[in-house]
């Protein structure tokens, strides 16, 4: 499965990355997944943790900044959601949280790019503080970033509102 992910990602990291912005709705269209097997929660997860993994790529392994770097991982995830009919409200409890289902698979998938989040994180304190991030921070940020990543959902869920 680790591989599945990665090769999406992969997939799409060169032409998100390209000088020329791709056709997102023939992508959209293109990346199917059999939701109906799955299970639309399942999707879900696996769209929320390719757009925070690509949000890592984009910051660890390009030039990009944090805002290109997110601006890309939102247009692929609202790509991915659309293009396998599914309404990203659907991810939310009545709480405004992301249901639990999608929470606990989410992370562990998240977890699987670590690699490239480890790398990203200093790029990103560096970018945001203008300081040099501790290994400690590092560490713990990497540990902790699909959680954090689901909790920015949730923030512009509740904002939305």
């Amino acid at each position: 499965m680790k591989k599945f992910i990665i090769a999406l990602v992969l997939l799409f990291a060169p032409a998100s990355y390209s000088a020329e912005k791709p056709d997102m709705e023939k992508l959209g269209k293109a990346m199917k997944l059999n939701c109906k097997t799955f299970g639309n929660d399942s999707c879900t997860s696996r769209f929320i943790a390719m757009s925070a993994c690509t949000f890592a790529y984009g910051i660890a392994k390009s030039d990009k900044t944090v805002k290109e770097s997110l601006d890309i991982a939102d247009d692929l995830f609202v790509l991915l959601m659309r293009g396998n009919g599914l309404n990203p409200n659907d991810m939310f409890d009545d709480k405004n949280l992301v249901k639990e289902s999608i929470r606990s698979e989410t992370v562990e998938r998240v977890d699987k790019c670590k690699e490239w989040t480890k790398e990203a994180i200093p790029k990103i304190v560096l970018e945001r503080t203008g300081k040099e991030a501790t290994s400690e921070f590092v560490n713990s940020a990497t540990k902790t970033f699909g959680i954090w990543w689901l909790g920015t959902l949730e923030q512009i869920k509740k904002l939305g509102n």
